[in-house]
């Protein structure tokens, strides 16, 4: 998997240009990995929108311009070179759960049956087609193809294949892994700013590895989740590196436009109204795939004739969506006790530090619970096929909001 080890490789590189400019003091490794991928997507959408046929060479160019880029810019500062030598053992100690992960996400071909029928089935049309096959999207007659789906995860498929030069799906489970090892990351930095303890930092990140490790391999649920959450960690401490991140969620999965305006929301009600029309860059990152998608005239899940009736029919008679909830899995029930004990512990430090993060999860929630009443399937069905993935989407930003507001009141404040 030598090739694929080399584009993730090359995606950092390229999403280190990035990241060094949009969050010079931000956490560059993780937001190298996610904005590299999310950058080599883009230039494969741009260039199918534009009818060009893709080649490696696009990839190498991209490298090259990146590479210069990064020689001009500026030598890391004392405080983070310094930084850096202290976060290396837990960097070094971290791989070894990640180890354990990359061999489950690659011991065999891709297994997922959505993966099969749509993320990985849409990346290898592309990769035949060498560009997004317009009218494929147009004709898929599965449901389960879902063509109105954002393409960031086939197009990094491609992206992997580009690199090798041919189809390869078994390693495509490293771009899982690439996703999770940015997310503890980002998860590490900001527990180390927030608590100013290593040994903090270093509990959180640990504590944040079974969540960061999203157990459905090759579709959309593992890089979701690693931007959406670095959306929302980020939003406090850079609001334009975050808002990149919701775009780029929204380009991942159709959560993530519901997640930008939970965003916008929570920020009005948190209090920081001015930096709403700040998010930008999140509504100019997915407004293309939305306009094409409009232009191509693809077929939506959950938004077709009838929805408002639908959604009032159910309402009048919401007993169906509560017994399918009731039977839902909710996950690891003695997590959830314990995030709920910790809420109630730190609930002051929440309130005043976090409250952005806790609006916004609450907003995404009651719009999942929207978009099964808008469902045109049948209710039971789609909570039991979707309810644990959709829980999965909130669990990690809650829990490191929760241990991170922990260890500050366990930590000295003086430390």
């Amino acid at each position: 998997m030598i090739p694929e080890v080399i584009a993730i490789a090359l995606a950092m590189a390229i999403g280190f240009a990035l990241a060094a400019r949009l969050d010079p003091d931000g956490p560059l490794l993780g937001e190298s990995i996610l904005l590299g991928l999310g950058a080599c997507a883009g230039l494969l959408f741009l260039l199918s929108l534009l009818h060009v046929p893709w080649n490696r060479w696009w990839i190498v160019a991209l490298g090259v311009v990146a590479a210069v880029s990064v020689l001009v810019e500026r030598r890391p500062s004392g405080r983070r070179r310094a930084e850096a030598r202290r976060s290396t053992p837990l960097l070094v100690v971290a791989a070894i759960p990640l180890l354990g992960y990359a061999l489950f996400a690659t011991a065999a071909p891709l297994w997922e049956f959505d993966f099969l029928s749509d993320w990985g089935l849409k990346g290898r049309v592309f990769w035949i087609a060498r560009g997004i096959d317009w009218r494929f999207l147009e004709q898929a007659t599965y449901r389960a193809t879902h063509p109105d789906y954002p393409p960031l995860v086939p197009l990094c498929f491609d992206f992997f294949a580009l690199v090798r030069g041919s189809w390869n799906d078994q390693a495509f489970g490293l771009i899982n892994v690439a996703f999770a090892a940015a997310l503890l990351l980002i998860v590490h930095r900001v527990a180390r700013e927030e608590t100013l303890s290593p040994l903090a930092a270093a509990a959180v990140t640990f504590a944040m590895v079974p969540l960061a490790a999203v157990p459905w391999i090759g579709i959309g649920e593992g890089p979701f989740v690693a931007y959406a959450t670095a959306g929302l960690l980020l939003m406090r401490r850079n609001v334009t590196a975050a808002a990149v991140m919701l775009g780029l969620a929204a380009f991942t999965k159709n959560e993530g436009l519901t997640l930008i305006v939970a965003a916008a929301i929570a920020l009005a009600v948190a209090g920081r109204r001015r930096d709403v029309i700040r998010l930008w860059p999140a509504v100019v990152i997915a407004a293309p795939w939305l306009i094409a998608r409009a232009l191509h005239h693809l077929p939506t899940d959950i938004v077709t004739a009838g929805v408002f009736g639908r959604i009032a029919e159910r309402l009048a008679n919401p007993a169906p969506l509560v017994q399918a909830l009731q039977q839902a899995s909710l996950g690891k029930h003695l997590l959830w006790i314990g995030l709920l004990l910790g809420m109630v512990i730190a609930a002051r430090v929440l309130w005043m530090r976090e409250r952005f993060v806790l609006i916004a999860l609450a907003l995404q929630l009651v719009f999942y619970v929207v978009a099964y009443l808008a469902t045109p399937h049948d209710i039971a069905w789609h909570v039991r096929w979707s309810w644990d993935r959709l829980v999965w989407h909130l669990m990690p930003a809650l829990t490191a909001v929760v241990l991170t507001s922990l260890a500050k009141l366990a930590v000295p404040a003086e430390r």
